[in-house]
């Protein structure tokens, strides 16, 4: 988390002609007089699908007090620019207030931000008078709210709910965010690869931490590695030696039908004590996870920090897997 309080600073306006999803396009200049809550965010972010309960209960809050929360959907992959993808995210989160796509990332450079989530409020006049980076800072952060929204009259807020993280939460070392196309990420097969071709990766037994490693015919691509081989026998694997409470993977069908992968912990399959909330464990003990919507899957749920050998085999011909993220900390 990264805290950063601005001075007056003039929010800028919305730039061109951008699709409003549920709310009619208006302008900042227009809700003057009200306070504006900006959060930048992605559907396929494991840290903004994180903050949207509390974005939810602020909505429900402070929306009648003046308070507008406008999300502004900057897509991080290509598959999260597409319309409808959006509008499904939307409502599986249960979001209420308006929505802007940035497919293009105007909005995003016109604040000159860089990250996902990110919360700029607005006040009644116009300007920045709060800005915060990623999650937590949720009690700071709905106090500065408060204050916006009794500088335009509001009154009988009610309490603001200590932070949760004041408790003292035990993080750890953790296998930070893992990103497994070229142009952010990095395998660790010692042998060359010509982009977005299918190549045949031998096995490595002795691997690097943090690291991830193809085994069998995979495509890499600028975004994703894929699995475009249909196998009788899902033989064929990405392996990853890992840090961390709970493991969870952006990825999706690359054909539009269901694509299966087994999720294997140290050579057995994930446990049901272990198993995110994606994982189904089958009659015969495998863990499943049948994927087709690109969005983000829960591997690992685990109530212990932990170290362990990952590997997600599969037989499909259709597997496209984009990035892994991380949770370090204890809840």
């Amino acid at each position: 988390m990264f805290l950063h309080r601005l001075s007056r600073v003039r929010a800028p306006e919305f730039p061109g002609k951008p699709v409003w999803l549920q709310g009619e396009p208006t302008t900042l200049k227009k809700m003057r007089g009200k306070v504006v809550l900006v959060d930048f965010w992605t559907y396929s972010c494991v840290n903004c699908i994180r903050t949207q309960a509390t974005l939810n209960r602020w909505h429900k809050l402070y929306a009648d007090k003046g308070l507008v929360i406008i999300g502004v959907h900057t897509p991080e992959f290509a598959f999260e620019k597409i319309e409808k993808n959006v509008e499904q995210a939307v409502r599986d989160a249960g979001i209420e207030y308006p929505v802007v796509l940035d497919p293009d990332y105007k909005i995003w450079h016109a604040f000159a931000n860089e990250y996902w989530p990110r919360k700029y409020l607005i006040d009644k006049e116009g300007a920045i008078v709060y800005d915060h980076v990623g999650e937590g800072g949720y009690a700071e952060t709905e106090l500065a709210i408060q204050k916006a929204l009794k500088d335009i009259g509001a009154k009988d807020l009610p309490p603001v709910p200590p932070e949760g993280e004041q408790g003292g939460a035990v993080c750890y070392r953790t296998t930070p965010e893992t990103y497994l196309g070229f142009l952010k990420g990095k395998f660790g097969n010692d042998q060359e690869f010509l982009p977005d071709t299918e190549e045949a990766f031998a096995d490595i037994s002795e691997r690097l931490d943090d690291v991830p490693y193809l085994f069998g015919h995979w495509k890499i691509t600028s975004e994703y590695v894929e699995h475009s081989r249909k196998l009788s026998v899902a033989n064929e694997f990405l392996a990853l030696k890992y840090s961390a409470f709970a493991v969870n993977v952006v990825m999706g069908s690359g054909n539009g039908r269901t694509a299966v992968i087994e999720v294997e912990l140290d050579g057995l399959p994930v446990p049901a004590d272990l198993a995110g909330s994606d994982v189904r464990i089958g009659n015969d003990g495998k863990a499943i996870v049948t994927l087709k919507e690109h969005r983000m899957y829960s591997l690992i749920n685990a109530k212990m920090y932990h170290r362990g050998t990952l590997k997600l085999k599969t037989a499909s011909g259709n597997v496209q897997l984009f990035a892994f993220t991380f949770t370090g900390c204890e809840e």
